[in-house]
């Protein structure tokens, strides 16, 4: 059995295809368990974002058996901790390794190696990540950079002191590559209750939302972007050049740039590393929410590096009666949703498999594509 699936595109003139063969498999594999087997389960069976699939689960049954995580408390801060750690992989995944690979340019794996090594340690894995920011992915404090406005920033790339500001800088100065029009998904701190009883309802009643989810009836974006788009560098480089494939991987550098500061709300000491500084920054309990839904259902949702992941579960007799899980990817590359909408709007000139390629990358699939390009 594949448990991934892939997704495949097609570009033809005047015509975008996206098909995605991932399976719908939580209920197959997570039903007729207890909680704790299924929490265990699920951060096994993802290849990825594996903590997030497992705080997801188990905020999810415990609010589906009335018992969840108090806001603050320990059990919401380790949550928040683990799936905050798992999203700054990520992140430096796609800016270490992903993104130059596709550029033809050499991956840092040392750097993403020494990060990840880190983990199992939050202190030292703040003060590994600043100094990968400062020293690799920056060039300078990461508080400096998070200062800078749209011209400040325009300058340190056209600088190119790093391999990521060089990077930035092969987007050229025009509009963005891939720019999407579908609405943003709400965070997590914006979802309101009335927006998250609807998702639970639908994925249980109607299994095929899980597959292409809708929000007020149309397809959204979720990830970084959704979660940022509002800081001032950010939004000041969609209001210039569109929300496309710089400003997904922008998003995403920023919240790696603020991470480091934001550990310090989770207990890690303030002396612990750099001089981010940790005055009024916490990590806060928003990367994990849950709602208890009555009639023994349970809904969880996780703000994971590729957007928002909700699970959603029925209990019955202290075990799974139903489950159903929301994925980003399936948010990012629904059929009408924000790649299709990226890719439409591509100029089918030269390099139009590496523009493509581009996009579809910095919305972050979590299984393999391709990518097909079909001429007259």
């Amino acid at each position: 059995m594949n448990l991934e699936g892939r997704i495949d595109i097609t570009l033809a003139p005047g015509a975008v295809a996206i098909r995605s063969t991932r399976p719908q498999l939580a209920q197959k594999l997570l039903g007729g368990r207890t909680p704790a087997e299924a929490a265990k389960l699920a951060g096994l069976i993802f290849s990825l974002c594996g903590k997030a699939q497992r705080v997801a689960c188990e905020a999810a049954c415990a609010a589906a058996a009335g018992e969840g995580a108090a806001p603050g408390s320990d059990a919401s801060r380790a949550r928040s901790l683990a799936v905050a750690l798992e999203g700054a992989q990520e992140h430096a995944w796609r800016l270490l390794l992903d993104w130059p690979r596709q550029a033809g340019q050499p991956a840092d794996q040392d750097s993403q190696l020494r990060l990840r090594q880190a983990a199992a340690d939050p202190a030292a894995f703040a003060a590994t990540l600043d100094a990968l920011l400062r020293d690799t992915l920056l060039g300078e404090p990461a508080a400096a950079w998070l200062a800078r406005d749209l011209d400040a920033f325009d300058a340190w790339r056209r600088a190119g002191a790093t391999p990521v500001a060089r990077l930035f800088a092969s987007l050229g100065e025009g509009a963005d590559t891939g720019v999407s029009q579908a609405a943003l998904l709400p965070a997590l701190p914006a979802l309101d209750d009335a927006t998250a009883c609807d998702f639970a309802r639908l994925a249980l009643d109607t299994p095929a939302f899980c597959g292409q989810p809708l929000w007020q009836g149309l397809p959204a974006e979720t990830g970084a972007i959704a979660r940022v788009h509002a800081q001032p560098l950010l939004a000041a480089w969609i209001a210039r050049r569109g929300r496309g494939a710089g400003a997904r991987l922008l998003a995403r550098l920023l919240e790696l740039a603020a991470l480091p500061a934001r550990l310090c709300g989770a207990g890690i000491p303030a002396g612990s590393f750099g001089s981010n500084g940790c005055a009024g920054k916490t990590l806060g309990a928003t990367l994990v929410r849950a709602w208890t839904l009555g009639d023994n259902t349970g809904l969880a949702g996780v703000e994971t590096s590729r957007g928002l992941l909700l699970h959603v579960v029925k209990l019955a007799d202290a075990k799974v009666a139903q489950y159903r899980i929301v994925a980003p990817t399936e948010w990012n590359f629904h059929p009408a949703g924000p790649l299709f909408q990226a890719l439409s709007g591509l100029d089918r000139g030269e390099g139009l498999e590496v523009r493509a390629r581009l996009v579809a990358q910095s919305l972050d699939p979590c299984v393999a594509y391709g990518i097909e390009i079909e001429n007259a």
